[in-house]
């Protein structure tokens, strides 16, 4: 190799590693954030499913922000989040892609009664543990900055989404390898510290649904309604065959659909294809937009199920029910009237925004996520479901609360369900005397 090849290809790799950093440096300066603003006004101008409304498009697209520094692509999303705030639909908001070599935590968390509990755990740190702090900051520090990653929810479903949904990748938000926990130990007041390595691998339920029995009564918890493959498919439907064609007529069964896990409406749908005899569209009415004006949206009715569940039909709800497919079985039954809610629901609206569109960002490489549909019910009829949610007297509301145990614990639930079980037969003992 002469002399002029050594250089050329010295020349080369500097000319690569400084295009590279001029790159990397110019897709995070106020120019490039300012242009990524420009992209997600035009783009949620043009889609959002609101913003066929010229009015409504203008005031959103007229709103702006500065950028006087270079911003990480979190501190962009948080710096922009006032501006998409103001859609108040509950799926507005950016997303940030991994990388397979980004570190998350080798743990699952929910955020319940204002605490952060890990629910599954591949590290030294057990589940049931309560976090404290991350790298020496009060988590609930890092959940009130972090939460208005999700601009578009009320403050305790920020938190809440965070939680679920964005604190497993803390380490890739201020990019470290390892990270110092403190937490206390599940039924103890003692607190512990471990240094956690990152994992590149995701930590997820390995079922959506699972099935408890006692007696009449059977309680499917939903775990998660985002299914991973064909194989999670066919375990759902075979368990909810098996639940269908062992009910009778005397048969109580219990959907739990506190604290699951978001996703699509393939497991809302399935749950749902047992509780009918006939097609039924799974929204009341569905919109869409078309240019600069809103239309009904046709629908593929929902095929009813070869196995049709028999008996009373409860679905457990409270607070942490307000992910889409959680929302998609509320407005179905409260449509349908089929089934009845066991549990406090918040007020919420009778307009469910749905068919979520991505768009990736030119510079930060990130996505901005918006709803193109919509699905309405009747606000007089959906009112009066939540009141009768809350108000009916013919099961304690109590007796059903769950418990941060009941999360991690397959014993907890069990007992749970037990207890459950027990109570309910003693009411209808008693009742049956008068």
């Amino acid at each position: 190799m002469n002399n002029f090849t050594v250089w050329f290809i010295i020349a080369v790799v500097v000319i690569g590693l400084l295009a590279m950093y001029v790159y990397e440096h110019f897709r995070y300066s106020p120019y490039s954030l300012l242009v990524d603003l420009g992209v997600i006004k035009e783009y949620v101008g043009d889609r959002h499913v609101d913003l066929a409304d010229i009015t409504l498009r203008r005031t959103f697209q007229d709103q702006s922000t500065t950028f006087d520094k270079r911003l990480s692509t979190y501190d962009f999303a948080l710096r922009i989040a006032p501006i998409l705030s103001t859609l108040k639909d509950g799926v507005t908001r950016i997303e940030f892609p991994l990388k397979k070599k980004d570190g998350r935590f080798p743990l699952k968390f929910k955020y319940i009664d204002d605490e952060v509990i890990i629910v599954e755990s591949e590290c030294e740190v057990p589940v049931g543990a309560k976090i404290l702090t991350i790298n020496g900051y009060p988590v609930d520090q890092i959940i009130e900055k972090y939460g208005k990653l999700f601009p578009t929810l009320d403050e305790y479903e920020q938190k809440y989404s965070f939680v679920d949904k964005l604190l497993y990748t803390y380490p890739v938000i201020i990019d470290a390898n390892s990270v110092q926990l403190t937490y206390m130990m599940p039924d103890s007041y003692a607190q512990r510290v471990s240094y956690v390595k990152t994992t590149q691998k995701d930590i997820k339920y390995a079922d959506p649904i699972s099935v408890f029995s006692k007696g009449d009564d059977t309680f499917i918890k939903i775990n998660t309604f985002s299914v991973e493959d064909k194989k999670q498919m066919k375990s759902v439907s075979e368990q909810l065959d098996e639940v269908a064609r062992a009910s009778s007529e005397g048969s109580r069964t219990f959907f739990d659909l506190r604290y699951a896990d978001d996703g699509d409406d393939t497991v809302s749908t399935m749950i749902l294809s047992y509780l009918i005899d006939e097609p039924k569209n799974l929204y009341p009415s569905m919109y869409r937009r078309y240019k600069d004006s809103i239309v009904l949206a046709e629908q593929i009715p929902i095929s009813p199920s070869e196995n049709r569940l028999k008996g009373d039909v409860y679905f457990l709800v409270d607070q942490s029910c307000f992910y889409t497919p959680q929302r998609t079985i509320l407005f179905f039954i409260a449509e349908n009237q089929i089934g009845q809610c066991i549990g406090n629901l918040p007020a919420t609206s009778s307009t469910l925004y749905i068919d979520e569109f991505w768009r990736i960002l030119p510079n930060t490489r990130i996505y901005v996520v918006m709803p193109t549909e919509k699905a309405e019910i009747d606000t007089q009829k959906w009112n009066d479901f939540l009141a009768s949610a809350e108000n009916d007297n013919s099961m304690d509301v109590e007796t059903f609360k769950l418990t941060k145990e009941m999360l991690y614990s397959h014993e907890a639930y069990e007992k749970y369900v037990e207890q459950i079980s027990k109570v309910l037969n003693e009411e209808a003992s008693i009742n049956s005397q008068f």
